[in-house]
């Protein structure tokens, strides 16, 4: 299901300014999802060779979301945008996208509005557990 992340630092694309994102998980080939991990594989061997930890768990494995997010992205738009352009966000918007790709490994799909919009939660009365006749 296509969904779109909103970027708070557009994203300049073949000259062109983009302030959102269309991604879908639903596109996301073998190939892609093997390359979101080359990526995440590749900067996590930097990372332990500079002394960084890393997390090898793929629940846990940062870079790996990071890439996983930013292929979902390529993955709707491959004539558009490559994960050369992906890695020119910043700031947040890094922060959004790998939100994006832990919530697909952990099975959370929910759309950021959902996990953004915590004013909109219903509230709920538990039932009571004291039976009737000892009202």
């Amino acid at each position: 299901m296509k969904q779109k992340i909103g970027l708070r630092q557009p994203l300049m694309i073949n000259g062109k300014n983009y302030k959102e994102l269309e991604y879908d998980f639903d596109e996301l080939t073998c190939e892609d999802y093997t390359t979101a991990a080359t990526y995440a594989d590749s900067k996590a061997l930097r990372a332990s060779q500079s002394g960084k930890p890393n997390a090898s768990i793929m629940e846990q494995n940062v870079s790996f979301h990071m890439y996983l997010g930013m292929t979902a992205v390529v993955a709707v738009n491959r004539e558009l945008i490559d994960i050369a352009d992906m890695e020119r966000l910043k700031g947040y918007d890094l922060v959004e996208i790998t939100q994006i790709g832990r919530n697909f490994i952990t099975g959370r799909s929910a759309e950021p509005s959902e996990q953004n919009n915590l004013e909109k939660q219903s509230e709920v009365t538990p039932e009571s557990t004291i039976p009737e006749s000892k009202k």
